[in-house]
Order: structure tokens, then C-alpha cells, then sequence
């Protein structure tokens, strides 16, 4: 009676504890999170911009020219208020803001990677090409 079975069905590596273990979406399931944290219109692109390193509000804007200047804004706000990028005051003439990726945000590359993989895939097999050699 002491030992407890493992519900049958459940992938180990897909649902390592039990908050993935639910018939429904859970806000504190690791999966929802990360989704979570990566959703919204241009929002991966400016994390793919942000992977190279501190960035300024022109500097983001240049690499991505045709996102508005409200929409990076509030992107910025988002990754930021999501512990995924921090805001600094750059002390300089006229005063500048900087924005780097916290150690939460760089996490997020090889999921980045592997999103960008699974969709390429996906478009390949919708047109019935093979995948490229590695």
C-alpha cells in the first residue's frame, strides 16, 4: 500500500512532475508559462534581436523596421514585466534606455530554435519537400 503507481499514460519526459499531469490548461503548468512568455505579435523577433545583446529602443527599431514604435514599446514592457528583459537608464546625453535579456530571457533560445525547426518542418511537409541535409 505504501508505493504509488504512475498513472498510466503519462510521458516522463513530456510531464516530468504533476503540474503537467491535468485534463485542462493550468496556469502554473510549465508549458502554459513558457507559452505565455513568448506570445504576442512581434514578440519573438524581439527577443530574437535582444539575443545579441543589450540593445537601445533604435537599435531595436532599426533591426525591425516595420514594427511600430507603440507595438516595440509594449513588447519591451511585456518581456520586461515577465522577468525575460530589463529596462536600464543609460546615463548620456540626451538619456537612453537599454535593453538586455535577464538570464530567464536567454533561456529561452533553444526553445526559440527548436519552434523555428518544428515550423520549418511543418511548412515542408504541408508542401511535400524533403528536409534539407544537417
Amino acid at each position: 500500500m505504501g508505493h504509488q503507481t504512475e498513472t498510466p499514460g503519462w510521458d516522463a519526459e513530456l510531464v516530468p512532475d504533476e503540474r503537467g499531469r491535468t485534463d485542462r490548461p493550468e496556469p502554473d503548468c510549465p508549458v502554459e508559462v513558457a507559452l505565455a512568455a513568448i506570445a504576442g505579435r512581434w514578440t519573438t523577433l524581439v527577443l530574437r534581436e535582444l539575443m545579441h545583446g543589450p540593445r537601445g529602443f533604435s537599435e531595436l527599431r532599426a533591426a525591425l523596421p516595420t514594427l511600430s514604435a507603440k507595438i516595440l514599446t509594449e513588447r519591451l514592457h511585456e518581456l520586461t514585466a515577465r522577468g525575460l528583459a530589463h529596462r536600464e537608464q543609460v546615463n548620456a546625453f540626451p538619456p537612453r534606455v537599454s535593453y538586455r535579456l535577464t538570464e530567464a530571457g536567454l533561456a529561452l533560445r533553444p526553445l526559440l530554435i527548436s519552434l523555428y525547426d518544428t515550423g520549418a518542418a511543418l511548412i515542408r511537409s504541408r508542401a511535400g519537400t524533403p528536409a534539407p541535409p544537417r
